[in-house]
């Protein structure tokens, strides 16, 4: 028997799932020469197509980080910081973006509320890990 959708628990992967969904529409939005002009892309979208995949990268390699001690957690804890922060990072340059290539505010809304959903589903993984590792002194 399912279990009813409205009362499904957040999936493991999800986090993987956003984060990649993230990089992929960063890409192709920063890709697409209506959107951005190529003249542009070393001024500020290559930045912003690097922190998405970043983004993507250290969720991903903070899953593979096998906690057995101190330092695997510190280990883990350190990459989740980083794609926490980079998300935050992200935000501000796309704010930027959203100035200087003079961006619709629906879009910015919906790439803003994707940074926004990844940064959240890492801080509760980062709960969570906290709850889970207590005694390697989370």
């Amino acid at each position: 028997m399912s279990v009813p959708e409205g009362k499904r628990g957040e999936s493991k992967l999800e986090i993987f799932i956003k984060a990649k969904q993230l990089a992929t529409y960063t890409i192709t939005i920063c890709c697409n020469e209506n959107v951005f002009l190529p003249k542009y892309q070393n001024a500020i979208t290559n930045d912003i197509m690097q922190m998405s995949k970043n983004i993507f990268i250290w969720c991903w390699s903070a899953n593979n980080v096998r906690v057995i001690d101190k330092n695997t957690y510190k280990e883990r804890t350190d990459l989740q910081r980083q794609a926490h922060r980079e998300c935050n990072n992200m935000l501000a340059l796309i704010q930027i973006a959203g100035s200087v290539f003079h961006l619709r505010n629906k879009r910015l809304k919906y790439w803003g509320s994707l940074i926004l959903e990844v940064r959240n589903m890492i801080s509760k993984w980062h709960d969570n890990d906290k709850q889970r590792y207590k005694e390697y002194g989370a």
